[in-house]
């Protein structure tokens, strides 16, 4: 910018002009050029320059308020929306490697192919070597071959492990090259797949080392057909009230693509869950010949069937009855082998059931509360299956009703069923008892809707008022014979049906009856409900008699003396009010409650409802006091309705504790796993898992010396999952934020790139809102108001308020030697100047 000299080369700087003079409107031009230093942060550049009244040795000039002027210029990086912004393309160095198979199957010989791509994603042409190591996590090949040889030259570079090594490469930006891999898999050859890895050694320069490694599997074929693969499978059948057995089906399944060799052999045992004693096996019944199974009835059962019948797809089983005098758990595990020549025995699985103790099956009645001799009366029972498990099998359905005075009501007519029991024949008068087929889902529940006419056939008829009755239902054992429902208002309540428990229900009710009125002998009741004399007769002398007469009245009754508390009819009868009865000439309250509702129970002194001494209320009846159990020794178990020590719904006996029921493995996963005692697959005494299988333990790493980490499975030190190495020490993974695509734009607290507040995105910036004046106006402390233009007076040039006398010449020199502060003094400067040289004009550059 010549004749501009400017000191220092950096801000802040003064840069001086020669002498000059500027006439109205005249300029000088001083251009800058700034370079933002390494590591920038700010989103625009800023300059700011001040014209130095000190430095010129000029006095105050005009208005001060112009004297100073900034500019910002926008930082352009990568990224940014706007148009004009088109920084450099920065260099890149980058390789990617992707691996893939061939084919989707290795060929019958053992022969698996695949293909190495190594990708280069730089910004350059890459020229210089390439180094690929390959390797086979789940085992070495016989054999494995590489090309195109050349450029490629390869070789073992340890067990399973090879390097291809391409001596000088041209690889353009985007281009590729391929390798092709041949491996031979050795004749013994267990696993399904055949997985191969490759991994491309950085170059100079690459820092993502990501994607410079990558795996593919291919399905690999068994010449032998394949691998057996044996699951076991136990369910029981949910317990019935008066139930003596249990039954059980045990069943094996060929899930592998061979038949195993040897007999596969299944044990199976039941004890109870309270105290783990034995339960006896009564009977066992397979679903073939092919099926040896052991003597019955035993603690024990032991059945096998020869290893050829289980070809893959094929599933057979064998029924078990269990002794149910109690709740137990029964568990069958399986084996197969050995095969001809060798010794070792196959385990692949174990399956438990639960079965016994009280009824899964539970029944509920209701109905109307009121029921009309002759008339139909409507009663519902519900069925539920109360088990974690299906229920399907025959059930024995009881059904009666009972009349207070009377004991079972036979004969009393069905009139519909609905839906129907399943019974053959449906039932078709109460008592009932019939056995259907009852399949019910675990927590399903069915419906059935009976309605029933109660004869008006006067066995009734010697029982005053309403007459109490209740309907019961039982759903028990097919072998449970079903006494009468009535038998429960009579007697010793507590044992007429046995402890059934909820698989027995009663509904209570009321049978109205009518009182009819009657005439004396001789008289008959007319339609008005009035007792006159026959037709052809005529009351006389206190009787009907033959012959004209009057129409007798019947004399009105002797108006009855009240006792106390009595109240009197509307037909002129003398009774105590309901609630009370008349002893000892006056009336007392009797309180008689309604009939019990608990099988069972008495009126003690007070009218309320009570078991009878020595017995106490369990299962919904009025049973004898049983000896309160002892404390149970297993943590967690609780005492059930017999007071057997059981572990609560949803748990099981594991570790000497009650826990949480975990599912049963199938098929270990993990090669060379068997099921201990609890199920579990771990590996044999003396192996551990590494590398997907189990293998002899081998001896303990060094401590880690970063704090968290943690051996993995080949003894390195890494850190658990979802954490990484921060400062020495495993620390929690921090999201990573992405780079903002709009300029000046930060992360608020959920990682959003947003504008700071009071800004907005305007031309591809966070900037802030800009408020433009009407033409015709400006901005003055942010308002905008009219221009007033201000003209000089009339003998004065220049511009207002800058106005001066007109002249011959110039007025104004500017020299320098003021320097303008930001805070302008209203006082000449006092500055030293000498005589003896021409000043200069200064104006200083500072960035801000």
């Amino acid at each position: 910018n010549p004749p501009w000299v400017c000191v220092p080369g950096t801000t802040p700087m003064t840069c001086t002009y020669p002498v000059t003079t500027l006439n109205p409107g005249a300029s000088v031009d001083l251009k800058l050029g700034f370079k933002p230093a390494g590591g920038w942060q700010g989103g625009a550049l800023r300059n700011c320059a001040t014209y130095n009244y000190g430095a010129s040795g000029k006095p105050l000039f005009g208005s001060q308020s112009n004297d100073r002027g900034c500019a910002s210029i926008p930082i352009c990086r990568r990224g940014d929306r706007d148009r004009d912004c088109r920084p450099p393309v920065e260099k890149k160095v980058d390789l990617i490697l992707k691996k893939r198979a061939r084919v989707p199957v290795c060929s019958a010989d053992g022969i698996c192919t695949f293909v190495i791509d190594i990708i280069n994603n730089g910004s350059a042409t890459y020229n210089g070597p390439l180094t690929v190591i390959d390797s086979y996590p789940g085992g070495a090949p016989s054999s494995s071959t590489f090309g195109p040889n050349p450029p490629w030259t390869c070789g073992p570079n340890g067990p399973g492990q090879f390097r291809c090594d391409n001596a000088g490469i041209s690889l353009p930006a985007g281009a590729s090259t391929p390798i092709f891999v041949k491996a031979v898999m050795p004749a013994g050859y267990q696993s399904d797949t055949v997985e191969n890895c490759a991994e491309v050694k950085p170059i100079p320069g690459e820092n993502d080392l990501t994607n410079n490694k990558a795996c593919a599997k291919e399905r690999f074929r068994h010449p032998n057909g394949g691998k057996p693969t044996l699951r076991i499978t136990k369910v029981c059948n949910g317990s019935l009230a008066g139930a003596a057995v249990v039954s059980c089906r045990i069943t094996v399944i060929s899930l592998g693509t061979a038949a195993p060799t040897g007999p596969v052999r299944v044990n199976d045992a039941a004890t109870l869950v309270a105290g783990g004693a034995p339960v006896q096996i009564q009977t066992v019944t397979p679903d073939g010949a092919e099926w040896a199974c052991g003597p019955v009835p035993a603690n024990a059962l032991s059945c096998q069937i020869p290893g050829a019948v289980m070809t893959p797809g094929t599933s057979r089983h064998f029924d078990v009855t269990v002794s149910a005098n109690g709740a137990f758990e029964n568990c069958a595990r399986g084996s197969y082998g050995p095969a001809p020549g060798d010794d070792v025995v196959y385990p692949f699985g174990q399956a438990c059931a639960k079965g016994g103790g009280s009824s899964t099956i539970r029944v509920e009645k209701t109905g109307d509360r009121e029921c009309r001799l002759g008339q139909p009366c409507s009663f519902e029972i519900t069925i539920t299956n109360d088990g974690a498990t299906a229920f399907s099998g025959p059930v024995r359905i009881g059904d009666a009703i009972g009349v207070e005075g009377l004991g079972r009501l036979e004969g009393v007519e069905i009139t519909s069923i609905d839906p129907p029991f399943g019974c053959s024949p449906e039932p078709a008068t109460l008592p009932a008892s019939c056995i259907a087929n009852l399949t019910l889902g675990a927590g399903e529940s069915r419906v059935h809707h009976v309605t029933v006419v109660i004869p008006d056939d006067g066995r009734l008829a010697n029982l005053q008022g309403n007459v109490s009755g209740q309907n019961c239902v039982g759903v028990l054992s097919p072998d449970t014979r079903v006494q009468g429902g009535g038998d429960v208002l009579v007697g010793d309540q507590t044992n007429v049906q046995g402890d059934r428990g909820k698989a027995y229900a009663c509904h209570p009710f009321t049978i109205s009856q009518e009182t009819r009125k009657e005439c004396s002998q001789g008289f008959v009741m007319n339609d008005a409900g009035r007792c006159v004399c026959p037709e052809g007769t005529t009351y006389r002398n206190g009787q009907c008699s033959p012959g004209g007469g009057i129409v007798p009245k019947p004399e009105q009754p002797k108006r009855c003396v009240l006792l106390e508390g009595q109240i009197r009819t509307e037909d002129g009868r003398c009774v105590c009010p309901r609630g009370t009865g008349l002893e000892n000439g006056r009336c007392v309250r009797t309180d008689k409650p309604e009939q019990c509702t608990i099988r069972g129970q008495v009126h003690n002194a007070d009218g309320d409802c009570v078991c009878p001494r020595g017995t106490e209320i369990r299962g919904n009846a009025c049973r004898p006091i049983q000896p309160k159990p002892e404390q149970c020794t297993i943590r967690g178990q609780v005492h059930d309705a017999d007071g057997d020590c059981v572990c609560p719904r949803g748990t099981e006996v594991r570790n000497g504790a009650c826990r949480p029921i975990r599912p049963k493995p199938e098929q270990c996963i993990i090669r060379g796993q068997v099921h201990d005692a609890d199920g579990d697959c771990v590996c044999p005494q003396g192996n551990e898992v590494r590398n997907g299988a189990c293998r002899p333990i081998r001896p303990r790493p060094d401590q880690c010396t970063i704090r968290g980490q943690v051996h993995d499975a080949d003894g390195n030190c890494v850190c658990p999952r979802g954490t990484e190495v921060r400062g020495n020490a495993c620390r929690r993974k921090q999201p990573t934020q992405e780079q903002c695509d709009v300029r000046g734009q930060v992360h608020n607290k959920r990682g959003e790139c947003v504008c700071p507040r009071g800004t907005e995105v305007i031309n591809g910036a966070c900037r802030r809102q800009e408020v433009e004046c009407a033409p015709g106006s400006q901005m003055i402390d942010g308002q905008c108001q009219p221009i007033i233009r201000r003209r000089c007076p009339e003998g004065t040039i220049g511009r207002y308020p800058n106005c001066r006398a007109v002249r011959g010449q110039p007025s104004l020199e500017l020299n320098p030697g003021l320097l303008l502060q930001q805070v302008l003094p209203r006082r000449r400067p006092q500055v030293e100047q000498r005589q003896d040289q021409v000043p200069d004009r200064i104006l200083k550059l500072q960035q801000q």
